[in-house]
């Protein structure tokens, strides 16, 4: 469907305020800035960061988190703050007795009034109506009886909702302070954990604010000794929030887990719409159940990422009778026919050809850590069903535009001389092959055979990015490698796209124009969260457009990582040092309202409500709009763009136009300016210079052993011991976490160039003096590592005003407080935002001679190879390092690509020259203490047996939720052929 108007209008102004169910606090609540807020969380996870930065948004200013971690470190976080309130966004244990009977605690359910138990949401995405009040017939149902047949009764609820309750020992069932409704989407439509970061956040922050209003217009001005003996409103148990109305979507009831085991698509009775249904139900957690596959295993699998494609005459005829049959209604249902970038697709009934899913995890089994998170046909390797592949070809993605009822992992829309380009990688993770597809995709886009380009716009999908692919990381034989590769394939795509016109370029856009050159800019539209590499990505554009909701994590450093993507040009130009500085420091979720004023992005679009085709037709309106701007908008302020494409009056070259041109081509001729009389090196020297630390993180013994384990307990979702400092303003640490330490970037015995010489290379001349590409990340002289999400960010702006319009006016820099301008809206659909301009400290000119052309008598070589400072690696594996990934100068047609592990990688173009190894290296799996327990036994072995079921049962007695929302899962690749590594979960002492 085709969502954009034909011309480009001004949106109403919206009556809700952008970033939750308030602009501000009200002054009947003004107080409540003062209160002292307890977060107790399972994980800091969308929703929680969701919820800390609209808080902050709403000017509160003690506010401490405390992660789960057991019963005793609970009671002595509440101690230790002795909160006001504590909130639970996000809790799956029991409250101890000794926590509720002595604060007040609000906890959010991700159902309505009258629903309780663990699985809220996958009892209604598998389409659960509450008109059957027995369980295990209604599970029959919903598991054993296709959709089709569903004659006699609606075929799901038109709504669900979320609520808030204050603890007490009935798991789900104190006091109701607050609920919300939303509209149900299409169930198969959706997912579990685009539910819940969707409809569910926005509908649980408005329930949640306004609990906590409600909370404290009670009892603000009683004795605090007789708080925990009020009693909330009956009408607020009744009616929701927004509407003041009944629940509208049907009978609710407690319903018991839905144990994996359960989850099961069967191919003989289920249409394709069926298997997405079940499959949507449990995904990013648990998955749906797949058994054994073949005879060779008994193990099953947990399958994700379904999608359907339509019509059977679309497979082509190649592809089955490579498998045995010569028509396609022979194949038997549940058949594997082909396989696409390590996806499997599997015929269902008639009339629909089949579904693609597109990930598996093998089961977690007992005294065993978690396994990743894999590309299907990795998993079914993994699980020891490879067989079932046999004969099974490549069904390769042939076109890029969009083709409707067919799963696309990137395809692009033309929007008049606008190219839109889209993504549909599994949480957002972008892995190596991934990262190499999306860059040939750009590069069709922009191609000139395409006519005439101005904007190519970069749309993601549900996320818009999470960075490299941690999961397929820690799958690999080699993780170290796979993250070098890895980040250079993503670091390509930064390159295309912010397209230096300096002669030192990498080989792969030597031949490439520079879009500048050829009046093309580039958009970056955020309607989902984005992380680390993915902030870069975003923030590398020419123009950066976030939905509000939307949440930013743009730092690397907790995962034990530098980072890449070009983030030491693009956040200190965007955001000037100090800015720059914190947000990678401080390790803290950033609101789109924050980001905006610190120059990250340039705009925001829609309000917190909007839904996702909402959030879409604000992006292309103001797309439009940007073809049909003129250079007037830049000039009086009302346009925001990156420094690099706006107008600098001190920019030499530059003067302003003697009559409007169209805005794409003053951009562009902005940009070639300031890439043409530079005070900074050429681009390329921060990616070199970024890819030295990351080689310090793949394969320095200090740095590496760091970032392998904090990515090992990440992906296995290890319980966590502690909560990092950075959350708990609760706690004064005697001694800080590493991370909070300069320390944290020492790398012992390292000869600065050296590393290059580790994966076969050349050091790169321009790391002579290419250090002062770096952020500094301790460039403030006082940085307080103080805990909460308002006090540790001690450099970022502090919100005075209630509500943050876009014509907010600051510094990139500024260090006073921060006051937003009231609203204002041009006549072309920019909200101008008029922003100080940035006056980052230059940075000193590099002559030609040093930076194009090293002297051979002055080329900067490392004084010491050290060899033998590290442990030894197979050749095999190092052959690996040495392949960095294909780059094509043009662009070509989506690539043939064997099934996952059964043919080898191809030869990948190098950066630079490449030398003998002087070092070999190895990769030594991480010992955890402990990492077998983690927090969510939903992911144990999914047969059902007494050890895993009674483990299950056990935590249901205590009273512990298994309902989640899985952030960043990120995708994976491994293949059959391959040789494995097992983790295994030593027993490590401290």
């Amino acid at each position: 469907m085709n969502i954009s108007p034909s011309t480009p209008t001004l949106p109403p102004p919206h009556s809700l305020p952008p970033l939750g169910p308030l602009a501000g606090l009200p002054d009947s609540a003004a107080g409540l800035a003062d209160w002292r807020i307890l977060l107790l969380v399972t994980s800091v996870n969308s929703f929680t960061q969701r919820v800390l930065t609209y808080l902050k948004y709403l000017g509160l200013r003690n506010i401490s988190t405390q992660l789960a971690t057991s019963d005793d470190d609970i009671l002595r976080a509440a101690e230790a703050w002795n909160p006001d309130v504590i909130l639970c966004p996000f809790l799956t244990r029991r409250i101890p007795d000794t926590v509720f009977d002595k604060w007040i605690t609000l906890v959010v359910h991700p159902g309505p009034p009258g629903d309780a138990g663990p699985s809220s949401l996958d009892w209604v995405l598998l389409g659960d109506t509450g008109v059957e009040t027995d369980s295990v017939g209604a599970l029959s149902r919903l598991l054993t009886s296709p959709m089709a047949e569903w004659t006699a009764i609606a075929k799901q609820r038109s709504h669900w909702g979320t609520i808030v309750f204050q603890a007490n020992e009935q798991l789900d069932g104190g006091s109701v302070w607050a609920w919300e409704q939303y509209a149900l989407p299409e169930i198969g439509t959706i997912t579990k954990a685009q539910l819940y970061q969707g409809q569910h956040s926005i509908a649980a922050t408005s329930a949640l604010i306004t609990a906590l209003l409600r909370v404290y217009e009670t009892v603000a001005h009683t004795e605090p000794s007789t708080w925990l003996r009020t009693v909330p409103e009956v009408d607020w148990s009744e009616n929701s929030v927004t509407h003041g109305v009944p629940f509208l979507g049907g009978v609710t009831h407690e319903r018991p887990l839905l144990q994996s085991n359960k989850r099961k698509p069967d191919f003989r009775i289920h249409t394709a719409y069926d298997v997405l249904r079940i499959v949507n139900a449990g995904d990013s957690q648990p998955g749906a159940q797949l058994g054994p596959l073949t005879t060779t295993s008994k193990s099953s699998l947990f399958v994700y990422g379904a999608h359907v494609h339509l019509n059977p005459a679309d497979v082509p005829q190649h592809l089955y009778q490579a498998i045995g049959f010569t028509r396609y209604d022979d194949i038997p249902d549940g058949r594997i026919i082909a396989v696409r970038s390590g996806s499997v697709f599997m015929k269902t009934k008639a009339p629909v050809a089949g579904i693609w899913l597109t990930h598996g995890r093998v089961p977690k089994k007992a005294e065993s850590p978690l396994e990743p998170k894999l590309p299907l046909v990795k998993a079914i390797c993994d699980a020891g069903h490879g067989s079932i592949l046999e004969n099974v070809r490549e069904w390769a993605q042939e076109v890029y535009h969009e083709v409707p009822g067919t799963w696309q992992q990137v395809y692009v829309r033309s929007e008049d001389s606008a190219q839109l380009v889209y993504w549909d990688f599994y949480n957002g993770a972008f892995s190596t092959e991934n990262c190499k597809l999306l860059l040939t995709a750009l590069q069709w886009a922009v191609s000139p055979e395409r006519g005439s380009v101005k904007v190519l716009a970069l749309m993601g999908g549900h996320y818009f990015s999470n960075g490299i692919a941690l999961n397929t990381i820690e799958h690999a034989l080699d993780p170290g490698a796979e993250t070098w590769a890895n980040i250079n394939a993503i670091d390509d795509i930064v390159e295309f796209l912010v397209s230096d016109t300096h002669s030192e370029r990498s080989d792969f856009m030597k031949n490439n124009k520079p879009l500048c050159e050829r009046g093309i800019v580039t958009v970056a539209c955020l309607r989902g969260n984005a992380a680390a590499g993915g902030v870069a990505l975003a923030a590398a554009c020419d123009v950066t457009i976030a939905s509000r909701g939307v949440v930013l994590n743009p730092a690397y450093r907790a995962m034990g990582l530098h980072g890449s993507e070009f983030h030491s040009f693009s956040y200190m130009k965007r955001c000037g040092p100090r800015h720059a500085a914190s947000m990678l420091r401080d390790m803290l979720p950033m609101s789109t309202a924050e980001a905006q004023i610190i120059g990250l992005i340039d705009i925001e679009v829609a309000t917190s409500t909007s839904l996702r085709h909402e959030v879409q037709s604000a992006c292309i309106d103001h797309i439009h709009a940007i073809l049909e701007a003129s250079s007037t908008d830049i000039m009086d302020g009302s346009f925001i763009c990156a420094p690099w494409s706006t107008y600098n009056s001190v920019q030499k070259g530059a003067s302003p136009p003697r009559r409007p041109v169209s805005l794409v081509q003053f951009m562009s001729e902005n940009k070639a300016l300031a890439y043409r009389y530079r005070d900074f090196p050429p681009l390329l020297h921060y990616r070199i210079e970024e890819l030295s630390q990351m080689l310090l993180d793949c394969f320095h013994p200090t740095r590496s052993k760091r970032y392998h384990e904090r990515r090992y307990r990440f992906i296995r979702k290890v319980k966590a011991e502690k909560t990092p400092f950075r959350y708990a303003a609760h706690v004064v640490p005697a001694v800080p976490d590493p991370e909070d330490t300069t320390g944290f970037d020492d790398a012992p015995g390292w000869t600065r160039g050296e590393e290059w010489g580790w994966v076969g290379m050349e050091t790169p001349t321009s790391l002579s003096d290419s250090e002062k590409t770096k952020i500094d990340l301790w460039y403030q002289p006082s940085n307080p590592r103080k805990g909460s999400a308002t006090s540790s960010t001690s450099s970022a702006p502090k919100i005075t005003e209630t509500r943050l319009s876009t014509s907010a006016s600051v510094s990139s820099d500024s260090t006073g407080p921060i006051t937003p301008s009231s609203s204002k809206r041009s006549l072309n659909l920019f909200a101008g935002r008029n922003k100080k301009e940035k006056h980052d400290p230059p940075i000193t000119p590099i002559k030609p001679a040093r930076t194009l052309t090293a002297s051979p008598k002055r080329e900067w070589r490392p004084t010491s190879p050290s060899p033998g400072r590290f442990k030894t690696l197979t050749r095999r594996v190092s052959s690996v390092i040495l392949s960095l990934g294909s780059r094509s100068s043009s662009p070509t047609p989506p690539t043939h690509v064997l099934g996952e592990g059964l043919d080898s990688a191809e030869k990948m173009q190098r950066i630079f020259t490449p030398v003998p190894m002087s070092m070999e290296l190895e990769y030594q799996i991480p010992q955890i203490a402990n990492a077998s327990d983690c927090d969510f036994p939903c992911l144990y072995n999914p047969d059902g047996t007494d050890e895993d079921g009674n483990e299950i049962e056990e935590r249901m007695k205590k009273g512990q939720r298994i309902e989640q929302d899985q952030d960043q899962d990120l995708n994976s690749s491994k293949g059959c052929a391959e040789p494995r590594m097992t983790p295994k979960s030593p027993v490590v002492p401290f």
